[in-house]
């Protein structure tokens, strides 16, 4: 019964959010509604619950000495001074030291974070681009055909790059961006049947 109810409860509420989108109905729209307002106050308390979880663990982790603890009191100060700051202030996120903390300390941490990422992304196109076989050495060429279009000294080059370049961004590129889309949407929308198949039933463990 455990895990009869909630699979019976999230397929029949699935199914109902979903047949909303094809079938124009008063009462079924009312009652999406209201179920779509009861996931969003559940999704709220999960929020909470992540905040107790969250202080949780970093305390144990204080409390133990394990790596890297000292890392943790910066994080429950900052969340606890960032939901203090959120709740005294009527305007929420939008209030003066809520937003003063994003952009003087948050934003600035993330962008210092992304700019590191530059370097990892170097040190994979180096690992990447080696021309083992064929298709890395197709890979190869078309990235340094990309770069060298991309800056002004491939215009000195050849005066073809830049077109070639566009080319390149605009019909393969797109495509196979296209594909990746197409094939996410599919696993998506299987997955979202399995779940209101009750093949896949996650909710009831």
């Amino acid at each position: 019964m455990k895990r009869i109810l909630p699979m019976a409860i999230a397929i029949a509420a699935g199914l109902i959010v979903l047949t909303d989108f094809f079938i124009y109905n008063p009462q079924l729209h009312a009652l999406q509604q209201i179920l779509v307002d009861w996931a969003l106050i559940l999704a709220a308390f999960t929020f909470i619950l992540g905040l107790f979880n969250v202080l949780t663990v970093h305390f144990k982790r204080i409390k133990a000495r394990q790596p890297r603890w000292r890392y943790s009191p910066f994080l429950i100060v900052a969340m606890i001074a960032v939901l203090v700051f959120g709740l005294l202030d009527f305007r929420g996120p939008e209030g003066s030291m809520v937003r003063g903390i994003f952009w003087n300390l948050i934003f600035p941490v993330q962008a210092t974070i992304a700019s590191l990422l530059a370097f990892y992304v170097a040190s994979a196109a180096y690992r990447a681009f080696r021309a083992r076989s064929l298709e890395s050495t197709v890979v190869l060429a078309v990235g340094i055909i990309v770069l060298l279009g991309q800056v002004p000294v491939g215009v000195y080059l050849w005066d073809r790059l830049p077109m070639i370049k566009t080319w390149i961004l605009e019909v393969p590129t797109t495509a196979g961006a296209r594909g990746i889309i197409l094939g996410v949407a599919l696993g998506t929308v299987a997955t979202g049947l399995r779940v209101l198949l009750g093949i896949d039933h996650p909710y009831s463990e």
